[in-house]
């Protein structure tokens, strides 16, 4: 459609809030602009398009083929001019780069990652803007490939990484075991995997990408019998409210702990390999010097030492 002058992005808004509430008087509240305007508006995009979008009666509104070939073009051309916009104000503010971080669910309960994650934005705040986003083991390794994200905070899937993706392992967190208060295991200081055959198991699911899941199954062989697998969610925090809902038990990283329900145990895992590791993805050949930052404020947080300046 060439470069949109003012006026045509102000169509496209106008005509993207009429498709999405169908109603042309819901559509005005939305603009706060008055329905009679919005009409004569609509018909004027109409007009320059050389194509009828709606089709309208008195009980409704619906898009027509042309309409709906419309409304995904709108958006991505809403969606990109508000992205150069944020980037416009984002470098006359002095904001020249940007960081996408990806992290897993579990990975969020980690203190040593909330550190880095905080002393790199003290550290950055006036230069880099940094957007977390949460994703699977997989879908970030994807998104690393496809240069969606720039470092990734995962559990490593049972895949091999994208050509020109690394992982490296960051942290080491001991396993535990989630139970309810009255379960008979309870009382004990620590359990192993071997006490826990038969036990109905609260888990990953094994299609969701989410490295632990392959851990657990692993542990589970070495212990001589497969998981027997009850419930499978993919939020920690649900898993361990089912959990006091005697739902069954769950394995979880350490860094869970902090989610405090009531009428739940968290137990040692006595098993040597009851270990889950956090990594950190990257593209091999990273040269941006912000992303390297990042990278040497994570591995620095892993030692439990400050970065040194690059």
């Amino acid at each position: 459609m060439g470069m949109m002058r003012e006026m045509e992005l102000r169509h496209l808004r106008y005509f993207v809030a009429v498709a999405e509430e169908l109603n042309f008087t819901r559509a005005a509240e939305r603009l706060h602009i008055a329905q009679p305007p919005l009409s004569t508006q609509i018909k004027a995009l109409e007009g320059e398009l050389g194509a009828l979008l709606f089709t309208r009666d008195k009980r409704r509104v619906l898009l027509t083929q042309a309409g709906r070939e419309l409304l995904d073009r709108a958006r991505d051309i809403l969606g990109q001019v508000k992205e150069a916009r944020g980037a416009t104000s984002d470098a006359a503010n002095g904001i020249t780069n940007r960081i996408a971080l990806g992290f897993t669910a579990s990975s969020m309960f980690s203190e040593r990652l909330l550190r880095a994650i905080r002393r790199f934005r003290r550290a950055s705040a006036s230069t880099v803007k940094l957007s977390l986003v949460e994703g699977t083991s997989t879908a970030q390794l994807h998104a690393l490939y496809e240069h969606e994200l720039d470092v990734g905070m995962l559990r490593r899937p049972d895949i091999a990484p994208p050509p020109g993706v690394s992982i490296e392992p960051w942290y080491h967190a001991p396993l535990v075991a989630v139970l309810s208060r009255d379960h008979p295991l309870a009382g004990r200081r620590s359990v192993h995997v071997a006490d826990l055959r038969g036990e109905p198991l609260i888990s990953y699911p094994r299609d969701s990408g989410i490295g632990l899941y392959w851990t657990i199954v692993r542990l589970f062989g070495k212990a001589g019998f497969p998981p027997n697998i009850a419930r499978e969610v993919r939020d920690p925090a649900v898993m361990v409210g089912l959990v006091a809902a005697d739902e069954g038990v769950a394995i979880l990283p350490d860094d869970c702990r902090c989610i405090a329900v009531p009428g739940v145990v968290y137990m040692r895992l006595a098993d040597r390999e009851a270990v889950s590791t956090l990594s950190l993805a990257y593209r091999t050949n990273e040269d941006a010097r912000h992303v390297k930052r990042m990278l040497a404020t994570l591995r620095a947080a892993a030692r439990g030492a400050a970065p040194r300046s690059q």
